[in-house]
C-alpha cells in the first residue's frame, strides 16, 4: 500500500499564526496614528508573498501555498486589513483595464469560433473531395478492365 506524504499546511499555519501574532504585536507596539506595517509589502502597497516566504524560513517554491490555501491566505489578509495593505491575490487594476481585458477575450472568443468553423468547413470539403476522388478511380478502373466508356452525365 503506498502511503502520501502528509500535508505541509498544519505545519506551516501553526509557524505562520506564530509568526502573524508577533507582527501584529509589534504593530500595536507602534505610537497611534504613526503605524507602518510590519508585514513585508510591494511598493504598491500589496502584501509581499516572496518576503513573507522568506522570513518563515521556507522555501521559495513554498510560496504556492498562500495563494492555493484558504487557510494560510485568510491568515494573512486579517493582518494585512488591519495594516492597511492590499491583500494577497488582490489586483491593481483598474476598471478600464477590466474591460480591456473582458473585450480582449471576447475578440479572441470569437476569432476562435470563426476559425472553428473554418476549419469543419474544410474538414467537410476535404471528404466530399475525397469521395469524388475514389468514385473517379472506380470509374477508371472499370474503363480500364473493360474499355467501354461510362456516362456520368445526363446527354442533352
Amino acid at each position: 500500500m503506498i502511503v502520501g506524504r502528509p500535508s505541509i499546511i498544519p505545519e506551516l499555519k501553526a509557524k505562520l499564526e506564530a509568526w502573524l501574532d508577533a507582527r501584529m504585536a509589534q504593530w500595536e507596539a507602534q505610537p497611534a496614528g504613526q503605524q507602518a506595517p510590519t508585514l513585508p509589502m510591494t511598493d504598491d502597497g500589496k502584501v509581499n508573498v516572496r518576503a513573507l516566504t522568506l522570513a518563515l524560513g521556507l522555501r521559495i517554491s513554498q510560496e504556492q501555498h498562500f495563494y492555493k490555501h484558504p487557510e494560510l491566505r485568510n491568515a494573512v489578509n486579517a493582518v494585512a486589513e488591519a495594516q492597511g495593505l492590499k491583500p494577497i491575490g488582490s489586483r491593481a487594476g483598474s476598471e478600464a483595464e477590466d474591460q480591456a481585458l473582458t473585450a480582449r477575450i471576447n475578440r479572441i472568443e470569437g476569432d476562435r469560433n470563426d476559425l472553428a468553423r473554418t476549419l469543419a468547413e474544410r474538414e467537410a470539403l476535404i471528404e466530399r473531395q475525397r469521395r469524388e476522388i475514389e468514385t473517379l478511380r472506380e470509374q477508371l478502373g472499370l474503363l480500364e478492365e473493360t474499355g467501354m466508356l461510362l456516362r456520368t452525365r445526363d446527354v442533352i
